[in-house]
């Protein structure tokens, strides 16, 4: 007879958060209707807030910062999640910022460096990135997207893989320059390496590039060879 007296579950739980700003709102918005209606079944702020950190997903910012508050309340005895109030207040605070905030993030994963130079893009770019708030994995992930894909590529085959901003950073200039340097390296103009950096998209590997070099010239000097042998 219990049972049957036992309040049945309504509605469908959000999909796991990830901590991306443009989701927070429709994400709480979701998980706040899914335990009102459900309020016969979550009875009290802790049953309600235990419940909902299990609602971000693993290994994302937002995984994380659920993580954090989990350890946080389990660090006493009885658990002490808050009340609902408190926990609403902080996920804003972390993920809801204020519009010039979300501006900044905006531009952080939009600013793409094209064929811009380094310093003048990536001085730009770090300024939005200051003024977002989000957290250091954020920022290296937005930066390595916003570069053109064969630097991309380039960072992804370190070994290790950098783990600060700033030593991800400083790879991507160490290539880009080294880049600029291998576009120069047969006489070419300032305006000619620029062009040529320019097209970062769509240069090949410079491995492939030496061994062209290579081998124009052993042709070059087969054919001066040969027409030494005929005089």
């Amino acid at each position: 007879m219990a049972q049957q007296n036992q309040p049945r579950v309504l509605g469908t739980p959000p999909d796991l958060y990830d901590g991306s700003p443009n989701k927070a709102t429709a994400f709480w918005n979701t998980l706040a209707n899914y335990y009102a209606i459900n309020d016969g079944v979550y009875t009290t702020d802790t049953q309600k807030v235990s419940s909902a950190l299990t609602y971000f997903k693993l290994g994302t910012p937002g995984g994380n910062w659920a993580s954090d508050l989990m350890q946080t309340a389990l660090a006493v005895q009885p658990p002490n999640y808050g009340t609902w109030n408190d926990f609403k207040a902080a996920f804003e605070k972390q993920f809801i910022p204020p519009a010039a905030q979300m501006e900044a993030i905006a531009k952080m994963h939009s600013n793409s460096m094209g064929s811009s130079n380094f310093a003048t893009w990536y001085l730009d770019w770090s300024t939005q990135a200051r003024h977002t708030g989000v957290d250091k994995i954020s920022k290296m992930w937005a930066f390595q997207h916003n570069l053109p894909a064969p630097l991309q590529v380039k960072l992804l085959m370190l070994s290790p893989q950098p783990t600060t901003l700033d030593v991800l950073v400083e790879k991507a200039q160490e290539f880009d320059h080294n880049w600029q340097i291998f576009g120069g390296s047969t006489g070419t103009s300032t305006c000619r390496r620029g062009s040529f950096r320019g097209s970062w998209r769509s240069i090949q590997h410079p491995r492939i590039q030496e061994i062209k070099d290579d081998s124009a010239i052993e042709i070059a000097v087969t054919q001066l060879q040969r027409g030494t042998s005929r005089k």
